[in-house]
């Protein structure tokens, strides 16, 4: 993808979270059933957690609930949202795109690390594998990692959020295979980039990241199947 498309896209996105930190946070503070998985899934107990994409640290949130949270560190390009995830976990957090190589840099080794409802909305393939590939540097050895990818155009509700591409000056051609434009419109209106990542694609990535996927099942939304969860480890 050019990289100005991929700029675009991302700006879109940066924007959407930053304008909408509060009320999308809103929307993700109920726990999804799908964490009920990925805790059944972890390599001990308690852990320490790299949360990649933190958004408002939900996650890390839910472990400490469970007694199974040692040390949280959350990273994110949204910093309204980072100061959301360091008030709800306690822990470290860091500002950083993590659409650019060495996002993950220097932050140490991990017993899990996370990337939930947030590789969809990371523009290009290549970049993809990137953020996978960085996130397995820095899993331990025994180590898990957790991802979980947005199944909308499995929901024809959510497929009602799509928009032609025409409505922000950009082709089809512009984007990759599988690429969406969708909008929000809780609290006002805007838009957002997403890419459809199921069963298939997940084990394109995961392989050309030099992972292998453990385990996949569904979960989450209206009709229990919106989250597709992946544990996969260091092949």
């Amino acid at each position: 993808m050019n990289p100005e498309i991929i700029q675009k896209l991302l700006t879109l996105n940066q924007t959407f979270y930053d304008s909408f930190a509060e009320s999308f946070s809103q929307t993700r503070r109920p726990i999804n059933p799908g964490f009920d998985g990925l805790l059944a899934a972890l390599p001990g107990s308690p852990v320490d957690l790299l949360d990649v994409a933190c958004g408002n640290g939900r996650f890390g949130h839910y472990l400490q609930q469970k007694g199974a949270l040692r040390r949280y560190v959350g990273v994110d390009f949204s910093g309204k949202l980072l100061q959301i995830a360091q008030e709800m976990t306690g822990g470290t957090v860091y500002q950083r795109d993590l659409s650019r190589p060495g996002s993950l840099a220097g932050l140490g080794q991990f017993d899990v690390v996370t990337c939930l409802a947030a590789l969809h909305h990371i523009p290009g393939r290549e970049n993809r594998v990137q953020l996978l590939r960085e996130m397995g540097e820095r899993v331990r050895e025994d180590g898990r990692i957790f991802l979980s990818t947005w199944q909308f155009m499995d929901s024809e509700r959510q497929q009602r959020k799509l928009r032609d591409w025409s409505e922000i000056n950009l082709f089809a051609a512009d984007v990759e295979a599988n690429d969406y434009l969708l909008t929000w419109q809780r609290g006002g209106f805007s838009y957002r980039y997403a890419c459809m990542i199921d069963e298939a694609e997940t084990a394109v990535l995961a392989q050309a990241a030099g992972l292998t996927i453990i385990e996949q099942f569904r979960s989450d939304g209206r009709e229990g199947n919106l989250s597709l969860y992946s544990v996969l480890r260091i092949a």
